[in-house]
């Protein structure tokens, strides 16, 4: 089918619920701290940037795709999946295996967070849950990898199961976002982010996680990174995000920078989902083929708006609001 007929995104990956506990402050370790707000939702890169989209647009088609366990974690994430009309046929059901959870540590001071990750059913998604999708969205959006190990496997054919999955999705027609968690060992990110980079069209990624694709110091050159990580492969697009900002350049050479809406520290709730947020606002523009630099601001819009929440998309915006927004701040109205 022509990609131009064909509409929506699904995405494949961690699917999990996030118990976020709001704090007095971060404790050191053995000693005590005040919880002053629980909230559960549902958390990791799928449902985040889905959410964010649904809100976004609700006419967009959208669809997701992971492993779950038979509980009430599970329950959880299909029961929110369907309360924002997404299609969850491609969602998997594990017997073996309890639902991923993440407990997430808020510090009110600063509302900087830390992650406490039990792994579940998402240890089980492989190659082979990226086959027989049976949709017929634009865009597939990989997240998170480097929290998928049945992807991070040799193979005989492709190299890795990354590359075999992700070659899978392109088999299907899909255009293919990756997304990464900032895992901590670089030889991780030239074992098996590398070797997928020439099947990815869309490389979504925060300035940690490039500048250990890249082996660089964080804060180095981001046009240059990007360019970097092009020459890797990446097909289409790179776009790196950052604390003030974010940049994009695409294959043909089209470099945009744009600066963050900035929020005072003492007014942030949480920084939960941030870059899930701006992800879900890039990946929109570049779905409805919007110009990159136009694309790139409804990113930073949309983070803008998570900073005001506690949960990773309680603070999504529709776009009509996104837009008001940004013409606000960049002197259109």
């Amino acid at each position: 089918m022509d990609m131009l007929k064909r509409r929506g995104i699904i995405a494949i990956g961690n699917l999990l619920v996030d118990q976020s506990l709001c704090c007095t402050e971060y404790p050191q370790e053995s000693m005590l701290t005040q919880i002053t707000h629980v909230n559960k939702s549902c958390g990791g890169g799928c449902t985040n940037v889905l959410f964010d989209l649904a809100r976004l647009d609700p006419a967009l088609p959208l669809a997701l795709s992971g492993v779950i366990g038979h509980d009430e974690y599970g329950d959880f994430i299909l029961q929110e999946a369907a309360r924002h009309n997404i299609n969850t046929a491609r969602v998997h059901v594990s017997d073996q295996d309890a639902t991923s959870f993440t407990h997430v540590v808020v510090n009110s001071q600063n509302g900087q967070r830390t992650f406490f990750h039990h792994l579940g059913a998402n240890h089980r998604l492989s190659a082979e849950h990226f086959s027989n999708l049976d949709n017929l969205a634009r865009i597939a959006h990989v997240a998170y990898m480097l929290l998928l190990p049945a992807l991070e496997q040799k193979d005989n054919e492709w190299q890795t199961s990354g590359v075999r999955a992700l070659v899978a999705l392109q088999q299907q027609g899909f255009e293919v976002s990756l997304d990464l968690v900032s895992a901590p060992e670089i030889e991780r990110y030239q074992l098996w982010v590398k070797p997928v980079l020439p099947y990815v069209d869309y490389l979504i990624i925060n300035d940690e996680e490039a500048s250990r694709l890249c082996q660089c110091p964080v804060g180095k050159d981001y046009f240059e990174q990007a360019r970097s990580l092009l020459k890797m492969g990446v097909r289409k697009l790179v776009c790196i995000h950052y604390p003030k900002g974010a940049v994009a350049v695409d294959v043909q050479g089209n470099a945009y920078k744009v600066d963050a809406y900035h929020v005072p520290s003492s007014e942030i709730v949480s920084t939960l989902g941030a870059g899930d947020a701006f992800c879900a606002g890039m990946l929109y523009g570049i779905h409805e083929n919007w110009p990159l630099v136009e694309a790139l601001r409804l990113g930073c819009a949309s983070a803008h708006f998570n900073l005001f929440s506690l949960s990773a998309t309680e603070g999504a915006r529709i776009l009509s609001d996104l837009n008001e927004f940004i013409q606000h701040k960049e002197g259109k109205v």
